[in-house]
């Protein structure tokens, strides 16, 4: 078949006649006397409609349908340049079938190429950006989705499955909260991700062996477009401003100057001190997985705990940990991590907590932290009534 990026000349370039052999010419002449003869007498928006349909015939040629669409050659040299997927386009055979969507404004919006015999090839375009995905997508109505099996890790399978970079951090930012890709994902595991045309899913769903997490996106007058379960929650947690029920007072605050009681020198202090008698409980202040629990010159027994990909909350002078804590333990908010103490460098029993984001101390009286997020009362019915639907198109149950 005839190869769009060998045969049709660059839009911006001056040739006027581009160079071309007997195949090609007679393969133009089809198109511009056959019922597609479009290339120069394009009717205005392709007559107002939004969706085309095309299943290709002998001699047909990509471009041909792209023209038909109401699109046009510059934007075309653009998607051919976009990515190496899109030669593909170059080798379309009888019976394969184009489905070619515009925007309210009839400019490109997606692009599904369904060959006889290969796998599908999503193509969409969104702000000036053109998007590949071509690994196991199964086109249905109006639903497209993409299926990332794992068999080394969600990067590496991910990318073999064409998705972009900034969507496997999306997938790892949501799911962290609920899973630890480096311990809980398994060898035949699956992210199913849904697609209606956007540069980021519209569903993303874990399936293993234990356990199926479904996240919808939902976009908000107020938060934007975020990610929640079927119950219209987000899985991230709020977080509780101390780690303790009951305290005394804040006996020392975040602060880059302090007078430090056993070294007897000013230092900066990274943490909040709670004041409390000696063995009263101190909990997780939002769920999360065990990162460390060892014993630290300074801190004495301290534990630290991971929240989503950015959050790290730290527990010092602990008199003891938690019966049964250990790394990579995944910790509900509220849950028990040990008691208060002043092992380390304390001169009396108090909890040192701390916060860090990307590694970086904050103060735990001013930062201010994500919170859970809920979908809106009045639309919750019909967010789980799509959530439903969109899980039985896939047979998810």
């Amino acid at each position: 078949m005839t190869n769009f990026q060998d045969r049709w000349p660059d839009p911006s370039s001056k040739q006027l006649v581009p160079k071309i052999n007997k195949s090609f010419l007679r393969v133009l002449l089809l198109t511009l006397l056959g019922s597609f003869s479009v290339l120069y007498a394009l009717p205005s928006h392709a007559d107002g409609k939004h969706e085309f349909h095309f299943e290709v015939s002998r001699g047909d040629v990509f471009y041909k349908f792209f023209f038909t669409a109401g699109l046009n050659g510059e934007l075309l040299n653009k998607m051919m340049k976009a990515d190496e997927r899109a030669s593909r386009l170059g080798h379309i055979a009888p019976g394969d079938k184009f489905k070619i969507t515009l925007d309210d404004n009839h400019d490109l919006k997606k692009i599904v190429f369904q060959p006889l015999n290969a796998n599908p090839l999503l193509i969409t375009y969104s702000k000036q950006k053109f998007r590949f995905v071509s690994v196991n997508i199964q086109p249905t109505e109006p639903l497209t989705h993409s299926t990332v099996v794992i068999t080394k890790s969600l990067n590496y399978d991910g990318k073999k499955a064409g998705i972009e970079p900034e969507v496997i951090d999306l997938i790892i930012a949501n799911f962290t909260w609920a899973m630890d890709f480096s311990r809980d994902l398994q060898k035949g595991d699956k992210f199913i991700l849904a697609w209606d045309g956007g540069s980021t899913p519209s569903a993303i769903i874990y399936v293993g062996a234990r356990k199926t997490i479904a996240l919808f996106a939902y976009t908000g007058s107020t938060n934007g477009k975020n990610y929640y379960d079927i119950n219209g929650k987000t899985l991230n947690d709020s977080f509780e401003f101390s780690a303790l029920k009951k305290y005394s007072r804040i006996s020392s605050s975040f602060t880059k100057s302090r007078w430090h009681p056993v070294l007897k020198k000013y230092r900066s202090h990274k943490g909040t001190d709670f004041a409390a008698p000696k063995g009263r409980p101190v909990y997780a202040t939002a769920k999360g997985t065990v990162k460390h629990v060892v014993v630290v010159s300074g801190y004495g027994n301290v534990v630290y705990l991971s929240h989503g990909t950015e959050i790290v909350t730290l527990y010092a002078h602990l008199s003891k940990f938690a019966k049964g804590i250990k790394k990579g333990q995944k910790i509900k908010k509220g849950q028990l991590v040990g008691y208060v103490g002043s092992t380390g460098l304390a001169t009396g029993p108090h909890l040192h907590y701390e916060i860090r984001i990307n590694g970086v101390h904050q103060d735990a009286e001013k930062v201010k932290l994500p919170k859970q997020l809920s979908i809106p009362t009045n639309t919750l019915s019909g967010f789980k009534s799509k959530a439903k639907s969109l899980l039985a198109q896939l047979g998810i149950k």
